[in-house]
This record gives structure tokens, C-alpha cells and sequence, in this order.
């Protein structure tokens, strides 16, 4: 793999963010028969393809040209980034932001063996086919301008994943008083049960 500059994987990053976008609202859209809006940012990015595709490139070099080594790696290492984001994710936010519970093989629902088949499909459509326009499309850039939109994305990036991350974290304050508001009422019953219990020893004893 040829050595890219730091705006290079930055670009890709984007282009791989966006293609993700597109391809699962699109599939979910369809699915539930509605435009779907995917991912935590409110803009057309979803990070877990752009970081995913950064990693498949980066663990598959070692192995380029061999296409069982290639797909066997990009879907183990695809696999444990996702794993891992939907932990965090589920963990800081209180929100599961993708459910795999009703797929077959699947591990606590943050990832399943489709999925992870999926990223091994992905990983040998990239680097054998995918990636090699995009690339294309890089070096034929001037640097003065891909340095530019590169900054330029990276702006409107930054700020939709401050205003969505702000978001989040107020919808999991809400989560988290609903819970708290679910366990008052449940203990409701109880604390009943208790007032006239000693409500009715207390007239007893008066008697």
C-alpha cells in the first residue's frame, strides 16, 4: 500500500463516514418505509465505517494480496472495534445504538456473526475494489486543497459531534430520572403496605 499523509487518511475517513451514511439509511429507510436519519451525528457522517475502513486498511497490509488472510482480518479487527464502540457508547449514553439481540449467533447484541461476515465482504470490496478510485481521487488532489477540505470538514465534523455528544448525554439525564422515577413508583406499593401496617398497629394499640 502506497504511504499516505495524514489529509489523506483524514479524507478517507470522511468519504468512508459518508459512504457508510448513505448505504445503511438507505437500507433502513427501506426497510421500515420511511427516510432514516442513521447514526449519532445529526449530519450525513457514521464513524464507525470511516474508523472501521481506517482499520481494515492499516491490519490488512501485512497481508495484502492474500484474500483469505485479508477478510479473515479486516472482520476480526472490524469485529472488535465494533464491539468495543457499542460498549462505550451503550455505557456513556445509556442508548444501544445499534441491537443485533434478534440476529442469529449474535454476543449480547452489540455485534453477530452477519455483521461480522459483513465486514469481511467489505474489507476484500475495499482494498480490491473500493479504495482504489477514492485513492485515485486523493493523489489527484492538489495539497493546498485537499489540506483545505480536509480542515473544512473537520470543522462542521467537530461541531455536529459536539452538539450530538451534548445531546446524548441529555437524553441519558432523562433515561436515567425516568429509571429513577420507575423505581419510586415500583417501591410505591411497598411503602403502602408499610404506612398501614403500622397504621393498624398503632390503632391496635390504642384500643
Amino acid at each position: 500500500m502506497t504511504a499516505y499523509t495524514v489529509s489523506q487518511w483524514i479524507l478517507f475517513f470522511y468519504i468512508y463516514c459518508f459512504c457508510g451514511w448513505v448505504w445503511e439509511s438507505a437500507y433502513v429507510s427501506v426497510c421500515e418505509r420511511k427516510p432514516v436519519n442513521r447514526g449519532f451525528l445529526k449530519g450525513p457522517f457514521l464513524p464507525i465505517y470511516g474508523s472501521g475502513a481506517i482499520c481494515i486498511l492499516i491490519v490488512t497490509i501485512p497481508v495484502r494480496g492474500n484474500i483469505p488472510a485479508m477478510c479473515i482480518v479486516g472482520m476480526g479487527s472490524a469485529t472488535v472495534l465494533e464491539y468495543i464502540t457499542s460498549v462505550l457508547m451503550e455505557t456513556l449514553f445509556k442508548v444501544r445504538y445499534w441491537d443485533y439481540s434478534h440476529k442469529k449467533f449474535n454476543f449480547q447484541g452489540q455485534i453477530c456473526l452477519e455483521s461480522s461476515l459483513a465486514w469481511g465482504l467489505l474489507t476484500i470490496l475495499m482494498t480490491r475494489m473500493i479504495h482504489k478510485p477514492i485513492e485515485a481521487f486523493a493523489f489527484w488532489l492538489p495539497s493546498s486543497v485537499l489540506t483545505g477540505v480536509t480542515m473544512v470538514v473537520t470543522v462542521i465534523f467537530a461541531a455536529d459531534f459536539a452538539l450530538s455528544f451534548k445531546a446524548a448525554l441529555d437524553l441519558r439525564d432523562v433515561l436515567v430520572r425516568m429509571e429513577q422515577a420507575k423505581a419510586e413508583l415500583e417501591q410505591m406499593p411497598r411503602r403502602l403496605d408499610v404506612i398501614l401496617a403500622v397504621s393498624e398497629e398503632n390503632w391496635d394499640n390504642r384500643k
